[in-house]
């Protein structure tokens, strides 16, 4: 039997090795880095876009704050009516305008915050495309400050329905739905000549109902206080912030 030679291919170099393993290493870096920069580029866009959306939120939120603020002037201004009227006899023309003013007294329109943004990015786990901690900061102090006012406003609503209580009880049925067709943040549109026409509607004395009156009033003393607190601070710091959180933001994300 013959033995035939095995042939041999030469021995690699050890740095041969090294080579391939090098640019392995390369090419793997190099997709490494190209994700990360693709990824980065990706948050810098949800940034921006977020950015824009929460500015105009929070352009939302100050118009919606000056509104709130005109339905608490109307509302303290209706408690201070009242007061004045409850003074005197409640018969007559004094009976029909303290039932018809006593009709506004459970409610004022609340702010409408505009959170979806807001709400959307601490959800979906995008604060963190906000590198500036300073900017996040101020935002979460903003969001503190949108539930400390809500919060307030929920007490304000459930104080409005116990006092409707009250209000009931004193209001002529057929009268509260005539004054039901009008609403507070346009009671100071109502012409003269209308208004005139719904104080002479003939009612009975409220005289007879002095203490659900007395009641009634002391609530509205206590909505009237906790209105001019929250005009004086909370909206005014509420306001504050969302300027300064529309400037930072436009600042960091260079929107107009």
């Amino acid at each position: 039997m013959e033995v035939h030679a095995h042939s041999h291919s030469p021995r690699k170099k050890f740095t041969h090795y090294l080579w391939d393993f090098l640019m392995l290493f390369l090419a793997v870096f190099c997709g490494f880095l190209a994700e990360n920069f693709r990824e980065h580029k990706v948050e810098q866009i949800r940034a921006h876009e977020y950015a824009e959306s929460m500015v105009l939120d929070l352009q939302n939120d100050t118009a919606a704050i000056h509104l709130e603020d005109k339905s608490a002037v109307l509302y303290n201004s209706l408690v201070d009516s009242l007061l004045i009227i409850n003074k005197s006899k409640l018969e007559g023309r004094n009976a029909s305008k303290f039932s018809f003013y006593s009709r506004f007294l459970y409610w004022t329109l609340p702010i409408s915050w505009n959170r979806t943004t807001f709400e959307q990015i601490k959800n979906s786990g995008s604060l963190r495309y906000f590198k500036n901690n300073d900017l996040l900061k101020k935002l979460m102090k903003y969001e503190a400050k949108v539930n400390e006012i809500l919060a307030e406003s929920n007490a304000h609503g459930e104080r409005g329905n116990l006092m409707l209580v009250r209000i009931n009880s004193i209001i002529d049925p057929l009268f509260h739905q005539l004054a039901s067709r009008y609403f507070l943040w346009s009671i100071n549109t109502i012409s003269n000549q209308t208004r005139d026409s719904i104080f002479s509607i003939p009612l009975a004395s409220l005289e007879n109902k002095r203490p659900e009156i007395n009641e009634m009033l002391n609530m509205a003393v206590v909505q009237q206080r906790n209105l001019r607190y929250s005009n004086e601070t909370r909206w005014r710091q509420a306001e504050e912030l969302a300027r300064e959180l529309i400037t930072d933001l436009k600042k960091e994300y260079h929107l107009e």
